[in-house]
């Protein structure tokens, strides 16, 4: 057998019965002689070990001379060098026409060449007749024998550079490969089948979107029914190797493909074969898109900052799944909410941040900071001063609850009436000590929640809370007059003191581990009268 007959696949013996079927001539099967060996022409000039054979040679017509007298006809073949003697009572009927013939023979040396002496012939049809007559009474759903004739045209086209041939080859070759697709719906593993017969199909050069319409059935088949992280992996892998350009093509995710998302959705293969070529590729990038967007909502998410590192680059990566980044912030919120109290105060932070900048739900934002901290001030000990410091700070930062944070002062000052940390606290938000007890002054609480006055005009200014210290500096135009420092837990707080002829203003501003810039979580003025000195408060 020739490289190309093992190349297309076709075992000889087969293509020949297909072809004496086609010649309704199936004598020469049936003669004494069945051990006849079916050759491409080409094997008979290179295979010594043919001579002293029968053989069965199927080729088209180059030229019949016939002879007078006792000679044998002379026929010389396309694709060898080997003369076919005919003898005359097998001289074929209007020889002059034949175009395509089948010899049986026995092969020769005569001479420095080679000859066959023919025992039978048979004139069959041009290859686009034969062709079509081997396939007109084929059962409909009979696609092996199909492809059989279909990959035997193909040869012949390749051999012949026979355009019409081949065009009716891979029609019919189309033919085969969808009848054997709807044929393979039951099974282990039909999406699997589909897949093999795509990637057959796409290795033999079948015109697309032959390949392309059967790995859209098959994957999608696929996505359908995969349910674990595994499962969209591999898929992510086998949409990859069959539609390579499908991760980068951008460009496809703006076409508009809605008259076609219908029909895809009932039926993938026969909507991608009948779409135009804009809207196949934007089927591509979408089936892509669909994966991946299984692939990010079932990959388990660390924490909070690798969710959020994640949404960051879904809008660039999957511009067709607007929604993806906040339904990936919602699971993540969902599971670090199921674990509130575990949470470390950066991470309560962050939770808070995505919910009110990034999905826009400032109550439930507030609302998540406040249970946060209820769960951290349960777990203060009723002799801890320094914690209920701590938290006092928080709830000023994070809450702007000042009620809350002396509550929690008062708490501390119980535990320990002699802490300095304690009083200090106290002082920075306006009280002042009164035997045992801390009272606000009265203009300090008249003024919390009113404008600050500018300590070197005197003017009303808005609130300084959230700055850091650089704005606040180019806020107030320079450096405080007196800087005091409190430290609790792992905080720190640090508090700045402008003055002027009438008041002073207090800035606090609170250092907290994991902040990379620390903000103004208070910002009040108290007029100096009501100060033991224009100093620092003791």
């Amino acid at each position: 057998m020739s490289q190309r007959s093992r190349r297309i696949g076709l075992p000889w013996a087969l293509a020949c019965a297909l072809i004496l079927c086609a010649s309704n001539s199936l004598s020469l099967a049936q003669d004494k002689g069945g051990d006849a060996v079916p050759v491409e022409p080409a094997e008979l000039d290179q295979k010594p070990e043919l001579i002293g054979r029968e053989v069965i040679v199927d080729d088209r017509v180059s030229f019949y001379v016939p002879r007078t007298g006792a000679e044998p006809d002379e026929l010389r073949l396309k694709r060898t060098r080997t003369l076919f003697l005919v003898p005359r009572a097998l001289r074929p009927a209007g020889r002059g026409r034949a175009t395509a013939v089948v010899a049986r023979g026995v092969l020769k040396r005569e001479g420095a060449g080679l000859v066959c002496v023919v025992s039978g012939l048979t004139v069959v049809p041009a290859d686009l007749e034969r062709l079509e007559r081997g396939v007109a009474n084929l059962a409909a759903k009979d696609y092996e024998t199909r492809s059989r004739w279909a990959r035997w045209a193909l040869a012949r086209a390749d051999e012949f550079q026979d355009e019409p041939l081949r065009k009716r080859a891979r029609e019919l070759d189309l033919e085969a490969l969808r009848i054997e697709a709807d044929m393979k719906t039951r099974g282990v593993d039909a999406p699997a089948q589909w897949l093999a017969m795509a990637r057959d199909a796409r290795q033999r050069k079948l015109p697309e979107p032959a390949a392309g319409a059967l790995a859209h059935r098959a994957l999608r088949a696929r996505l359908a029914s995969a349910r674990t992280q595994a499962d969209f992996e591999k898929l992510r892998g086998e949409v990859l190797d069959f539609f390579p350009a499908a991760p980068t093509d951008r460009a496809s995710a703006k076409v508009d493909i809605e008259r076609w998302l219908i029909p895809y959705a009932n039926d993938p293969d026969n909507a991608y074969r009948t779409a135009p070529p804009a809207a196949r590729q934007a089927l591509d990038r979408r089936l892509w898109a669909d994966v991946m967007e299984q692939i990010h909502l079932h990959e388990p998410t660390a924490d909070l900052q690798a969710a959020a590192d994640r949404v960051s680059i879904l809008a660039a990566e999957l511009p067709e799944k607007p929604d993806l980044p906040n339904r990936l912030l919602k699971s993540a919120v969902a599971k670090a909410r199921e674990n509130l109290g575990g949470l470390r105060l950066a991470d309560a932070r962050r939770l808070a941040d995505l919910l009110r900048d990034t999905l826009h739900e400032p109550d439930a934002a507030r609302e998540i900071l406040a249970s946060w901290l209820k769960i951290q001030r349960d777990r203060l000990s009723d002799t801890d001063a320094e914690g209920p410091v701590a938290l006092a700070t928080l709830h000023e930062e994070l809450l702007q609850d000042h009620v809350t944070a002396i509550e929690l002062l008062r708490k501390a000052w119980k535990a320990d009436p002699t802490s300095r940390e304690v009083a200090q606290a106290f002082r920075t938000r306006g009280f002042r000590k009164v035997k045992d007890d801390w009272v606000q002054d009265d203009s300090a609480a008249r003024n919390a929640n009113e404008p600050t006055p500018t300590p070197a005009t005197g003017e009303r200014s808005q609130s300084l809370r959230g700055l850091t210290a650089d704005e606040v500096r180019r806020r107030l135009g320079g450096n405080p007059d007196h800087i005091n420092y409190i430290g609790a837990r792992g905080q720190m707080m640090e508090q700045w003191q402008y003055l002027d002829t009438k008041h002073v203003r207090f800035v606090n501003i609170l250092h907290s581990p994991g902040d990379q810039r620390a903000r103004v979580v208070a910002d009040y003025t108290l007029p100096r009268a009501s100060l033991r000195s224009p100093g620092p408060p003791r």
